[in-house]
């Protein structure tokens, strides 16, 4: 008997992926990078809710190599050699919170590893107000009008000096990131960041080695590749990554072409493990806001935002000879718009005319909203109708407040990534509590446990009523209430 179309799509999600370094995925869903903004005991509270989630593989969120160069506030980030033991400690216990205490297959765990460029900010990261930011050439963002010169100013153009020191923090992190137990890095070249700075044209105006040519324009990505490479082999079983931008969505920035090239000659240089495609900075921030992607009606059929691009880096990728690489051929990681079991497994599939558009499929927001959500999606006792990410608004409750501040570019997407940290937060809280109860075991109630409510509820539920006696909640939020009169209505 034939197997159903449903069938088939189970198969090819949980089909394992084996990276070139050797690293075996036991499926082909992957975590994907979001903001956590979590203090260390969430942190690790929160990633051991993942690894029982069902994961091919988990990346985190950006984790700064500077101290000096924070993208926020909150941002985590591996501290200058010598490492103290207390930092190492960490990313030790970290690392082993990505490991499953039951008997699921253990997920490949990964750090993404990134330096702000020129996105970072001018008070309260890392540097004093007079210590701009850094980038490729001094070219300000344009954002926000005059309130996007004051926070972020303009950055300097970097010395030969600051490159190479840029180039020593990323193999540190790399190298802290290897002794405390990680799989593997992930180098953050997308959304404007230093590395996707020096690739974008627009941002590198440089005219000496490290600029004029988008070749050369790879320079300082492919000297932090090898230095990564010389401390952590491929044969080792140590997988690196890049993130990379299929189109920086601003005139004069990186095109798609660009962006294949770029493709094309990172596989050619080698010792890369996966490619992950996305795109967008802050000056384009828009696009990285789900209800305002700008999708064609072919592209709602399949989900994902940068279907067609990964589908031809995927094929250009297919025309490379092997023999002639120096390493195995890079997997395409595509992320951003993934939702159905139905939707992940068409971007997987192949056909005997194309190759399929990428080879895992990352999920951010859902993980956020449904941690376990993979095992809905590999369960065949699940119809595939409900074999979906949960549906949500994110922004409920604060459209005025994006209306109010529309002319700042980030206003939008700022508020989506603050209420998905508050979602992350929610899942850290229960499993902390759960912890201090003793309970060792991750607990899962089934699906929908987590309450997915509106934003100004979820602010409430994930930073006020934790640290307010139960009293004064009650009484805070029958005034809040009454100002409000009808309370928080879920839409």
């Amino acid at each position: 008997m034939a197997r159903s179309t449903d069938q088939d799509n189970i198969a090819c999600i949980a089909q394992p992926a084996t990276l070139p370094c050797g690293r075996v995925l036991p499926n082909r869903l992957v975590k994907a990078s979001m903001e956590e903004m979590l203090s260390t005991e969430l942190q690790e509270a929160l990633y051991e809710v993942w690894a029982e989630g069902g994961w091919g593989m988990l990346i985190t969120g950006n984790v700064q190599v500077s101290p000096a160069h924070l993208g926020t506030p909150f941002d985590l980030a591996v501290p200058p050699r010598p490492v103290p033991p207390s930092s190492l400690s960490f990313f030790a216990r970290w690392a082993r919170s990505t490991r499953p205490t039951s008997s699921r297959p253990r997920p490949v765990a990964v750090v993404q590893l990134n330096h702000p460029g020129r996105q970072s900010m001018r008070v309260l990261c890392g540097r004093s107000p007079s210590s701009p930011a850094l980038a490729p050439s001094a070219v300000p963002l344009s954002v926000a009008g005059p309130l996007g010169r004051l926070l972020w100013g303009t950055p300097r153009a970097m010395t030969e000096g600051d490159i190479d020191q840029v180039v020593d923090e990323f193999v540190n992190a790399a190298r802290v990131v290897r002794e405390a137990g990680w799989d593997g890095v992930q180098l953050h070249a997308s959304h404007g960041y230093l590395l996707a700075s020096f690739l974008s044209p627009k941002v590198n105006r440089r005219t000496d080695s490290y600029g004029g040519t988008a070749r050369k324009r790879l320079k300082l990505l492919f000297r932090i590749i090898d230095g990564i490479r010389a401390e952590c082999p491929q044969s080792d079983g140590f997988c690196v990554g890049i993130k990379l931008n299929c189109s920086d969505f601003v005139k004069g920035g990186l095109t798609e072409q660009d962006a294949l090239d770029n493709v094309k000659w990172i596989a050619e240089h080698g010792g890369v493990d996966f490619l992950e495609i996305s795109g967008g900075s802050y000056e384009s921030p828009e696009f990285m806001t789900p209800d305002a992607s700008p999708k064609r009606p072919s592209t709602f059929a399949r989900e994902a935002f940068f279907d067609s691009f990964s589908q031809r880096a995927r094929w250009l990728l297919s025309t490379l000879s092997p023999s002639t690489l120096p390493s195995p051929i890079p997997l395409i990681l595509l992320t951003g718009g993934f939702r159905t079991r139905s939707g992940i497994s068409r971007a997987l599939s192949t056909s005997s005319k194309q190759p399929p558009a990428a080879d895992l499929a990352g999920l951010a927001r859902p993980a956020a909203a449904d941690p376990f959500l993979p095992l809905s999606l590999l369960s065949p006792s699940v119809p595939a109708s409900a074999a979906r990410a949960a549906a949500y608004d994110s922004l409920y409750g604060v459209r005025w407040l994006r209306v109010l501040l529309g002319w700042v570019a980030v206003a939008g997407p700022g508020l989506d990534v603050l209420w998905h940290t508050m979602a992350l937060r929610q899942v850290a809280l229960r499993r902390a509590a759960e912890r201090k109860r003793g309970v060792e075991q991750v607990q899962r109630t089934g699906a929908g446990e987590y309450e997915l409510c509106g934003f100004w509820r979820m602010a409430w539920r994930t930073w006020v009523r934790p640290v307010v006696p139960n009293w004064l909640g009650g009484v805070a939020a029958a005034l809040l209430f009454a100002v409000l009169g009808r309370g928080w209505k879920w839409a």
